[in-house]
C-alpha cells in the first residue's frame, strides 16, 4: 500500500522539525521546497507576510523611512528591494523568517531556529524583492483549495480569488470583503 503524498504544508512542518536545531539548513531546505512553487515577486505590499529571506547587512539609507512598525523596525523601499532597520532577526519575526548576513560573513538566523536574535543596537539589512520566498499556505475558500503566492496573497490575511478579495474572518474561514 503506497503512502499518500505530503501536502506543501505537511512538507514544511516536516522540514521545520528536521532542521529545528540547524537554522541554516532550515533556510536552505525551505528555499528548495518553495522556489519551484513561487508565483510572482515580493513587493512593498507583500514582503512582510509569510516570507523567508536573508538580508545583507548594509548602511543606513540617507532619507526618512517609508514605514515604521510597532516593534520599532523601519523600512526603506526602492525599485530593487527593501532596507530593514531592526534589533531583532531570525526565524519567527512576526509571520516571517528573516535572517541577516553580517559584514563579517556570519549569518544570524536567531539564537535557535525558533528564536529571534536581538541586538542592543539595530542592524540594517538589504534584500532584493526577487530574493523573498513566499511560504505558501493551502486555504479553502468557497469549497475550493487555493495555494497562496505573491500574486494572490494580500496583506492582513486577504486573498484575491477570481477578481474578489476574501478576508479571513476567523481561523481559516474566509468571506468576500465588502467596502
Amino acid at each position: 500500500m503506497s503512502e499518500m503524498p505530503l501536502t506543501v504544508t505537511q512538507q514544511a512542518d516536516k522540514l521545520r522539525n528536521v532542521y529545528n536545531s540547524r537554522p541554516a539548513g532550515f533556510f536552505k531546505a525551505v528555499r528548495k521546497l518553495y522556489l519551484p512553487l513561487q508565483e510572482g515577486t515580493a513587493t512593498e505590499k507583500t514582503f512582510f507576510d509569510y516570507t523567508l529571506v536573508v538580508f545583507e547587512e548594509t548602511e543606513k539609507p540617507d532619507r526618512e523611512p517609508d514605514f515604521g512598525s510597532p516593534s520599532g523596525s523601519c523600512y526603506w523601499y526602492s525599485p530593487e528591494g527593501v532596507v530593514r532597520k531592526s534589533d531583532h532577526w531570525g526565524n519567527g519575526v512576526a509571520k516571517c523568517n528573516w535572517a541577516i548576513k553580517l559584514k563579517n560573513g556570519r549569518t544570524v538566523y536567531g539564537t535557535t531556529s525558533r528564536d529571534v536574535k536581538c541586538y542592543k543596537e539595530p542592524k540594517y539589512g538589504f534584500a532584493r524583492w526577487s530574493d523573498f520566498v513566499h511560504i505558501p499556505r493551502i486555504l479553502e475558500i468557497n469549497g475550493q483549495e487555493v495555494m497562496t503566492n505573491f500574486n494572490n496573497y494580500l496583506p492582513r490575511d486577504r486573498v484575491l480569488l477570481d477578481g474578489t478579495v476574501y478576508k479571513k474572518v476567523v481561523i481559516e474561514t474566509w468571506e468576500p470583503e465588502t467596502e
